[in-house]
């Protein structure tokens, strides 16, 4: 893959989309420590966007530890194979989030079924209560949105779910993911999200597995559709 294969050519590509692209470069050893990195006027042409977008990536990559900006001589690399990879929040894309909460979710919701508790069901039906008063405010609604997932997986009595959760749910409050909220969240989808997460509790409280694991795919779906749509 050259230099971004994977991100160029997208009316939304940003600088977290630059930089995660790079990151994942640079951790595959396509570019290597010391190396430098092609200047920014290329970077700018091959992602085709601004070198102000450009340079932002770069300082979130610095930031990270991943690259040196050196004054007049370029950007250097500065990560190293075997360093210990504690943060992927940076790396991961909304769709691929997306993907990995399809391996988790839908049997999270079984396993609520099976063991939820009438006090956490109760803590369910009011994060979706504060969901469906919100629907013209689409930052309150992420917020809550988060909860409900976090609450569900509690509902799994699972500590090794509730850590995937929690893990989830910090790549989802990356920058990336604010920007990508920006684009999709609006009243109709939010109207859209807050019928499936309620056929995902109504399916539970009937302690039926296999629905609420089809009502969660249902609304893992539309989520997916929802950023497709938004990068093409």
């Amino acid at each position: 893959m050259t230099v971004g294969e994977g991100v160029a050519g997208s009316a939304t590509t940003g600088s977290a989309d630059i930089a995660a692209d790079l990151r994942r470069q640079i951790a595959s050893a396509r570019f290597l420590q010391n190396e430098r990195l092609p200047p920014e006027r290329l970077l700018a042409e091959r992602y085709g966007v601004a070198r102000g977008t450009v340079r932002q990536a770069l300082r979130q990559l610095e930031a990270l530890g991943f690259v040196e900006r050196r004054a007049g001589s370029g950007t250097y690399v500065t990560w190293s194979e075997g360093r210990e990879e504690t943060d992927v929040t940076g790396i991961t894309r909304p769709l691929e989030l997306v993907d990995a909460r399809f391996a988790v979710e839908p049997h999270m919701c079984r396993l609520a079924v099976l063991r939820a508790t009438d006090a956490e069901l109760n803590r369910l039906r009011g994060r979706l209560e504060a969901m469906e008063a919100c629907e013209n405010d689409s930052a309150r609604f992420a917020q809550i949105d988060e909860e409900f997932h976090l609450a569900l997986a509690r509902c799994t009595q699972n500590p090794m779910i509730i850590w995937m959760m929690e893990k989830i749910q910090e790549v989802r409050s990356h920058v990336q993911w604010a920007r990508m909220r920006l684009l999709t969240l609006n009243p109709e989808v939010i109207r859209l999200y807050n019928r499936q997460h309620r056929a995902v509790v109504d399916a539970i409280a009937e302690r039926d597995p296999e629905r609420a694991a089809q009502a969660m795919k249902a609304h893992l779906s539309a989520a997916r559709a929802t950023l497709v749509g938004v990068a093409e």
